[in-house]
């Protein structure tokens, strides 16, 4: 059998599974008026496709689903299954048997199709039942609504059932679908051409646009390559220009402050002088006011000794021996005084010249050890201000071994999103830098940026310019790792511990995250010794640094010593620069106080030198004097022994003369006085002249200075204007050319650009004349053209696709023409035979009312029946109409083998004669054709091999019964 079996769930009145087994050629399907048995017709075209509700008797696909009954409650899908035959390959499938499944869900009203259970298209199963006979158009599942809708059709929608059973349905539906591609494909070729016909003029605009695109572009780059040149060249004359104007200004600062030093120390010694001289002319007019008084009292010592000595002349004239002896040894006495008064003085002068000597000598070596000092203090200075001008340099330029940082940080302006390196965004406590600088280790020179666009325009720009490579953190990236409680407090605890390394890092509070990214986890602790003793109680979890640089790596792995340089890292070289500036700062201050000291010492030198010489002339002066004081004595000595040979001369000058020993006195302050008057008025014209010769070098130095000073300002003026100059032109060059300088001058830069300024100009004004430009126009226009070939390309292909369409739907006539009439007129053969036979006689005909157009002619039927005239199909009474559609299926069953055949009460309307000759009729098809008969006529149950009888016992709930004939009469006749 075709028609296997029918499962059904939830389907209408069947909410129960039912298994319905179609074994037999004839299957009959009995019962009351409502009790359900049409929904077993109505189950197998819904599995079939069927779409229309009405066709299903309802306001709505859901009908379908049993709705429940005052027992039973509503049920959420309806599902039925064909099961089909297919070894004759009726079906479109390669498979044997062919299981056809259709579900629908209630609360999502979806449906869902299955063939042999896997799930497909509602397509799929109009492709499989197509041209088989049992198309929803054709007579194989037809009721007695379907009967009269035949009977009373127009020919043209009656033409649909002879279609149907020419198997010509494929072929029109494919022409349809044709038709429907043609019109598409009309369509598309009208949108295609206006298409076209806008792309094209696009097309002629852009391509004028390109070619000034390209003229733009070809001078554009001309321009950049030398106005790039011109750049360069600025760029490396203002650098050279500046670094020899740097030197000048350097070389200037330190003769400005040598100047102002040296204009300091004179204007502190001038007023020194002048305050010595205003106190020595206070000392000279002091000291020859008591100088006159010396000169009066000498003068009047001078007159008594002169009375004195005229007395004695008198008495060694006139008088006695006597009188005379006692003269003569007062003269005696007289010259022994001044002649002791002028050796003491003598050998005094002598002492002070010895050793003003020797304190000369001392000077003389104090001022070379001084000389030696301040030479070693210069040294020293010049040796700091070339360790501070290395460390400012490498501080200026930090990145100069790492081009990329170097390149990024030289046009940070022109790029965005990017901050600093890591080193300079954080400020670190005094003393921790070596232990900072260890823990961040190579991230020292990582740059620093917003996120990851900026830093992944950072890396394009030094792919562009081939300037090196560079690692960057974004912030957005960042996140904080901490030392866990337990292990800080055994840190805390431990010997040596400082603290975690973020403790001494500073920072803005945007960095927070990747200062505690970097250091929140790496522990600072004094020696590497503690740091040992730490990193195992804390089982080596953590990095561990010390403040001289040694590390302690996560899981115990040890780093350490010392650089012959430990200058690695900014931070270090911070540190270095504030020391060095503080020792360079101690040693000028120790050169001043060493150089006043040397200035002090060294008049101090002169003064004593002038003394030297004062008292060496006073001593020359003394001589002479001494040596007559002491031939009067000893002239005087031998006149006295001469008068008093018995008397002995010590005794003799035991007696003093207070006029002599005042005199004596008197001369040697007198002449003390005038020796030091004398070193004043010298020291005065000394220092007068000193004080006009440090006003006129000061006066030098402040003229000098102000040359110096305004020659600096120029210069500096000049660096400043040079910097400008520079930046622009470094800024231009990063920010319209995107390039470096270093790349700028290894790949584009032509010295015989050097002198085209004139050129530059040439060429902007050459691309300003061009107006606006659209320098995408190059790509548009190719895309653009790029589009108009591919859509020409595709208006060409549609006009091919339509002339293909034009001849497959004309080949398709051809077929179904002719397959068609063939099927026309072996059905019109069959009829009249089908016919008399039903009718009892008569006869009957297939027309065409337009035999010219066989593709849309409807089809008529003229019948005759017994002793009737012949007339239309619709002039007939309702079983007439049924009798005659019911002759037309039986021919189309003569004329083309249809595997399954449902009727649904189609002889209802039939009197008792007609059913019989209906069903005895059916017999005669059974043995090619599978019969389903709804039916409650005893003429056609009588023919059916098998019965099902639908119940209701449970209202609304339909139950299947089956009886098979030849069992019911055996039972019938064992009970008779």
């Amino acid at each position: 059998m075709f028609l296997k079996k029918i499962e059904m769930q939830g389907f209408k009145s069947f909410a129960d599974k039912v298994i319905i087994h179609f074994d037999d050629p004839v299957t009959g399907v009995v019962g009351p008026n409502g009790c359900g048995k049409s929904n077993i017709s109505d189950a197998i075209r819904w599995v079939l496709g069927e779409q229309s509700v009405k066709s299903m008797r309802g306001s709505s696909m859901t009908d379908v689903i049993f709705n429940g009954s005052e027992n039973r409650r509503k049920v959420n899908l309806a599902e039925v299954t064909l099961v089909f035959d297919n070894e004759e390959r009726a079906l479109n499938s390669d498979y044997e048997e062919v299981e056809v499944t259709r579900r629908l869900y209630r609360d999502t009203r979806e449906s869902e199709y299955l063939i042999n259970k896997t799930p497909c298209r509602l397509r799929d199963i109009h492709d499989l039942v197509m041209d088989t006979g049992l198309g929803r158009d054709s007579l194989s599942i037809i009721s007695q609504g379907t009967i009269s809708h035949f009977a009373e059709a127009k020919p043209i929608d009656r033409r649909l059932i002879f279609e149907e059973a020419a198997g010509v349905s494929k072929y029109k539906k494919r022409k349809i679908e044709s038709i429907n591609k043609l019109e598409r494909t009309r369509e598309n070729m009208e949108r295609m051409q206006d298409i076209v016909d806008e792309i094209e003029r696009q097309v002629n605009s852009l391509k004028r646009a390109a070619k000034k695109a390209l003229l733009y572009k070809d001078k554009k780059s001309m321009l950049e390559a030398v106005e790039v040149s011109v750049l360069v060249r600025d760029i490396k004359d203002l650098t050279e220009a500046n670094e020899e104007t740097q030197s000048q200004l350097f070389k200037m600062d330190a003769e400005i402050a040598s100047l102002e030093t040296s204009e300091g120390v004179y204007d502190n010694e001038l007023e020194s002088m002048k305050k010595e001289l205003n106190d020595m002319d206070h000392a000279v007019s002091k000291a020859q006011e008591t100088m006159m008084s010396f000169i009066r009292e000498i003068g009047v010592l001078e007159s008594r000794k002169i009375e004195i000595e005229e007395r004695r002349k008198y008495t060694l004239e006139v008088g006695d021996k006597k009188a005379k002896q006692q003269e003569m040894l007062a003269l005696l006495n007289d010259a022994r005084l001044e002649y002791e008064d002028r050796k003491s003085r003598h050998e005094s002068l002598n002492a002070e010249v010895e050793l003003l000597v020797e304190e000369s000598y001392e000077r003389n070596r104090k001022m070379a050890d001084q000389a030696q000092s301040i030479a070693n203090l210069r040294g020293k200075i010049q040796q700091l201000s070339s360790r501070l001008d290395i460390v400012s340099s490498r501080l200026e330029r930090p990145y100069e071994s790492n081009h990329g940082v170097q390149a990024i940080m030289d046009n940070k302006q022109s790029l965005f999103g990017v901050h600093d390196t890591v080193s300079n965004v954080f400020e670190v406590s005094e003393g921790y830098e070596t232990a900072i600088t260890t823990a961040l280790a190579g991230a020292l020179m990582h740059l620093v940026v917003d996120d990851d666009k900026a830093a992944v325009n950072a890396i394009n720009f030094l792919k562009n310019n081939r300037a090196g490579r560079a690692t960057f953190i974004p912030l957005t990236v960042s996140k904080p790792r901490y030392v866990n409680q337990d292990a800080l407090l055994v840190a805390n605890h431990a010997k040596g511990y400082l603290g975690v390394a973020s403790e001494f890092a500073s920072n803005g509070e945007v960095y927070n995250d990747l200062r505690d990214s970097l250091l929140g986890n790496v522990m600072v602790v004094d020696t590497i010794e503690n740091a040992n003793v730490l990193a195992k109680r804390v089982q080596h979890n953590y990095k561990i640094v010390t403040l001289d640089g040694d590390v302690i790596h996560r899981g115990g792995i040890m780093s350490g010593g010392r650089n012959r340089q430990n200058n690695t890292s900014s931070l270090t070289l911070k540190r270095d620069k504030e020391q060095l500036e503080n020792e360079l700062r101690i040693a000028k201050d120790s050169l001043i106080l060493e150089e006043n000291q040397n200035h002090s010492l060294s008049t101090e030198h002169k003064d004593a030198g002038d003394i030297l010489m004062q008292r060496r002339i006073a001593l020359a002066q003394l001589e002479p004097l001494l040596e007559v004081k002491r031939s009067k004595y000893e002239r005087l000595k031998q006149e006295y022994e001469d008068l008093n040979p018995d008397q002995e001369i010590e005794d003799a000058e035991k007696t003093e003369d207070d006029v002599v020993v005042q005199l004596n006195s008197l001369y040697m302050q007198r002449d003390e006085l005038t020796t030091n008057i004398a070193l004043m008025r010298e020291r005065r014209q000394g220092l007068n002249q000193e004080i006009q010769r440090k006003e006129i070098l000061i006066r030098q130095y402040r003229q000098d200075l102000n040359k110096l000073t305004q020659k600096r300002h120029e210069c500096a003026l000049e660096v400043t204007k040079n910097n400008t100059r520079l930046e622009s032109s470094l800024e231009r060059l990063s920010s319209e050319y995107r390039m470096t300088y270093d790349y700028a001058l290894e790949n584009v830069y032509d010295e015989s650009a050097e002198m085209s300024r004139e050129e530059v100009m040439k060429l902007r004004n050459e691309i300003n004349a061009l107006g606006n430009v659209n320098l995408e126009a190059p790509e548009e226009y190719e895309e653009t053209n790029e589009r108009f070939q591919f859509y020409g390309k595709q208006l060409a292909d549609l006009k091919e696709s339509r002339d293909k369409l034009l001849s497959i739907i004309e080949e398709m006539d051809d077929i179904m023409v002719t397959q068609f009439k063939d099927m026309f007129d072996r059905i019109n053969h069959e009829l009249p035979e089908v016919f008399s036979a039903l009718f009892g006689g008569g006869r009957a005909r297939l027309v065409l009312e337009d035999e010219n157009d066989l593709l849309n002619t409807g089809i008529d039927i003229d019948v005759q029946p017994p002793g009737k005239s012949v007339q239309n199909i619709r002039l007939f009474s309702g079983g007439e109409k049924s009798l005659i559609a019911i002759s037309v299926l039986f021919a189309i069953l003569k004329a083309r083998h249809v595997p399954l055949c449902i009727f649904d009460e189609v002889e209802a309307a039939l009197d008792t004669a007609n059913v019989e000759r209906f069903a005895n009729y059916i017999r005669n098809f059974s043995n090619d054709t599978q019969f389903i008969v709804i039916t409650h006529r005893p003429g056609t149950m009588a023919q059916a091999d098998v019965l099902y009888g639908v119940t209701m016992p449970t209202k609304g709930v339909s139950s299947m019964l089956k009886v098979r004939l030849e069992d019911a009469v055996e039972m019938k006749e064992r009970d008779a």
